[in-house]
């Protein structure tokens, strides 16, 4: 797999060093995955551990009140720029942000930073948010984190349909697709397949007790994924993100 939604944070790296992270990765056959936190220096050191597996995106938060406040800090698009010359970035977020707060001029900068730079944009938002965004950069690659803030097919299927440029993970939201049983439910099932090259999956590293359940939520996700058809779950598990990302051929047997 290629999980597209991790954070990795100074707490984890006192637990869990990069060379246990790679170990981790290793163990439950993750070739490559999408990485943000903060502080910097701890995704720059998992990055160094391993340039060719791991896809940093830049936080923009400084702490916790950030996740609430950054759309209103006219300094963070400088900031942002800045932090970016590092050339090992590849992409934004994940930035959080609602409906009310989707006309924020800082918002505006950052998305048009990420189209200058052919940039990912992550976004944990509303449905409305996605559509400001794509009506400012009609081209901009915006990853759109836990199938939304209400991840039902129903509301998700007409934004993949018209956006092209927009994915969706499925970080978190694992448990929805299937039934007590463990077996898929026939909605998502269509879901999955009608928009396969648009989905991807994800974990989601949120604090660092998640990341000691890593091996289990692996496990959860290839078990619905197994439930698809062999074509359909390869590109969501790899092949999209790959494409994404200019990514190589796959590694693992």
């Amino acid at each position: 797999m290629i999980d597209t939604h991790l954070h990795y944070t100074a707490v984890d790296a006192a637990q869990l060093p990069p060379e246990q992270v790679i170990a981790l990765f290793d163990r439950n056959l993750i070739e490559a995955a999408v990485v943000s936190g903060q502080p910097q220096w701890a995704i720059e050191a998992l990055y160094r551990a391993a340039p060719d597996r791991i896809l940093p995106f830049l936080s923009v938060y400084r702490g916790q009140t950030d996740k609430a406040d950054w759309m209103h800090d006219p300094d963070l698009p400088a900031r942002v720029a800045e932090t970016l010359r590092s050339g090992i970035y590849r992409g934004l977020g994940e930035l959080h942000l609602f409906a009310k707060d989707r006309e924020s001029p800082v918002l505006a900068a950052l998305v048009a930073i990420a189209a200058e730079q052919d940039l990912v944009l992550q976004i944990h938002g509303d449905a409305v948010v996605i559509e400001a965004i794509f009506a400012q950069a009609p081209e901009l690659t915006v990853l759109w984190a836990h199938l939304g803030t209400d991840p039902r097919p129903q509301v998700v299927a007409p934004l993949l349909a018209r956006y092209p440029r927009l994915f969706v993970d499925t970080s978190v939201r694992d448990e929805r697709f299937v039934d007590n049983e463990g077996r898929l439910w026939p909605q998502w099932r269509r879901f999955f397949i009608a928009h396969q090259e648009q989905v991807l999956v994800g974990i989601d590293t949120y604090w660092t007790p998640r990341w000691q359940r890593f091996s289990e939520v692996a496990a959860r996700i290839r078990g619905w994924l197994d439930q698809l058809p062999p074509e359909v779950a390869a590109r969501l598990a790899y092949g999209n993100a790959a494409r994404l990302f200019g990514l190589g051929a796959r590694v693992s047997p």
